[in-house]
């Protein structure tokens, strides 16, 4: 069963996401309101995992109780690989052929080159790399996570069937952050406190799955024990969600929460959480074009650092204002990943359906 909800907060995770990185790449106006921006943008990447959290399980959960372990597992990686992969690798393909024009030749023919490549076709690049997309679409990070939550997913569901192991790993998670706040992850890998990146250093740490497994536990914890709707109506649902958003938008840009990663991951994942449960089951009837954002989000994700900085390598600020800028960004953006969406997404997902009755379904594997 589709839930129309989980498109209306795909919507809003990519949007927030999206407005955070117009402004922190082309950095259009004052940097007064950035903290704002910069706020509403931490709020987007981790909607996105709760919502993995939930999706991924439940996916696990159907293919397995409908079709057994080896066929449902099976259907599992076939749905979710046509999911992510097409879309994702046709926009590796023109990264790459814009990193030829900007990449200096004797590099380009490095085995250092042939490496980063492989890291991105394999979805390593930012355990390796502490960045992605070869500097042109940074958007890749969250995919390393998502792909290696992906393979994690079907062994808990599988081999951990008492819950409190998923509480235990929740605490693990949290007490990971609590590490990086107080320093006991330095010497293993090397910090120094009095280097000038050792902050974005501990952002790394942060990001990666130890640190971000509290957001996709809570979604398993959502689809598992909060299955049943809220008594409330949409229009209370929507306001109650306006407010929260503000709510944490207000709070994480006033009181420096930023460098205290357990009490800030642990502050994000109470209000994500709630607005996720506010609206996943509700009918946004009247919210039918950020339904629509929501359904192409993947591909805005994927096109909009891209577009952003071509715009930037462009200086297009230089010739327009920043109302026209953003009106052709925004036109553009839907335009490219609407295309992206109907004709590679989706194409994914007819040779998906083929595959699956030609080998799964038919032959009874």
């Amino acid at each position: 069963m589709r839930l129309e909800g989980i498109d209306l907060l795909r919507g809003i995770a990519v949007v927030a996401v999206i407005f955070y990185h117009f402004f922190a790449i082309l950095d259009p106006v004052n940097n007064s309101i950035f903290p704002y921006v910069h706020s509403f943008g931490l709020f987007g990447v981790s909607l996105f995992f709760i919502i993995s959290g939930f999706l991924i399980y439940r996916s696990v959960d159907y293919s397995v109780s409908q079709q057994g372990v080896k066929r449902g597992l099976l259907q599992y990686a076939n749905h979710r690989l046509f999911r992510i992969l097409p879309a994702y690798y046709f926009n590796f393909f023109i990264v790459l052929l814009i990193a030829t024009f900007i990449i200096e030749s004797d590099y380009f023919y490095s085995l250092g080159f042939l490496k980063t490549i492989l890291s991105h076709l394999t979805f390593t690049s930012y355990f390796i790399y502490k960045d992605s997309g070869l500097g042109i679409n940074g958007a890749y990070w969250t995919l390393s996570i998502e792909m290696l939550w992906y393979i994690i997913a079907p062994f808990l569901y599988i081999f951990i069937k008492k819950d409190k192991y998923l509480v235990l790993l929740f605490l693990l998670s949290f007490m990971y952050l609590i590490g990086i706040d107080i320093s006991l992850f330095d010497s293993i890998f090397n910090l120094d406190v009095n280097a000038s990146n050792y902050t974005l250093l501990l952002y790394y740490l942060s990001f990666q799955l130890p640190g971000q497994f509290i957001y996709f536990l809570t979604g398993i914890f959502i689809y598992k024990f909060l299955n049943n709707p809220l008594i409330l109506s949409a229009t209370s649902r929507y306001v109650l969600s306006f407010l929260l958003i503000t709510v944490f938008i207000f709070v994480t840009s006033h009181y420096n929460l930023h460098t205290k990663f357990a009490l800030n991951n642990l502050f994000i994942l109470f209000i994500v959480s709630i607005l996720f449960i506010l609206l996943y089951r509700s009918k946004p009837m009247k919210m039918a074009f950020i339904e629509w954002i929501g359904k192409i989000s993947y591909s805005l994700y994927l096109w909009h650092m891209v577009l952003l900085y071509i715009m930037k390598k462009t200086a297009i600020l230089n010739f327009l204002s920043i109302g026209m800028t953003s009106a052709l960004f925004v036109i553009m953006l839907i335009m490219i990943s609407a295309c992206s969406y109907y004709f590679i997404e989706e194409g994914g997902f007819r040779l998906r359906k083929k595959i699956e009755s030609k080998f799964i379904i038919r032959k009874g594997i």
